[in-house]
Order: C-alpha cells, then structure tokens, then sequence
C-alpha cells in the first residue's frame, strides 16, 4: 500500500431535514434523509452545539449542494 495515497474523505448519511437556510445548492437539488454526503470541515455553531460542512457528491463526482448539519443530523461514518 502506497503511504503517500490519498485518504478518501469520510461519508454520513443525512438523519435529519436541513432548513433551506443552511444549504446551498447550483442545480436546485434540495438535501433529504438518506442522502450520502461527503464530510468537510468542522464548525461550532452560534449556540455552541458541533457542525459540519457537508457535500452531495454525485456518482459523476460532480456536486449537488453543500450543507451546514449540526453533528446530530449525520449518522456515523460510512465506507465508500
């Protein structure tokens, strides 16, 4: 095994709905529950409970939103 690979990000399933508030998204695609999204970086929200940035990351690698979850709106990590 090459030291030097690259480590794929982690993936989660989305467990909760997420407020328009807290996505964006180029095509319209809307997050729903069972969604595998790509974790990024990690956050403490204004209420002092932890957060992710997270992605929808299509099968053509192509992304279909970015969402801000609270830690409690992800399942634990899943393999690829």
């Amino acid at each position: 095994m090459d030291m030097f690979a690259m480590k794929k990000p982690p993936l989660a399933l989305l467990i909760a709905e997420i407020p328009p508030s807290r996505f964006t998204s180029p095509d319209g695609t809307k997050p729903k529950i069972g969604d595998v999204v790509q974790l990024d970086q990690g956050f403490t929200f204004p209420d002092g409970e932890p957060g992710c940035l997270v992605y929808l990351v299509r099968e053509d690698g192509q992304f279909g939103y970015e969402a801000m979850v609270y830690d409690s709106e992800i399942g634990p990590d899943i393999e690829a």
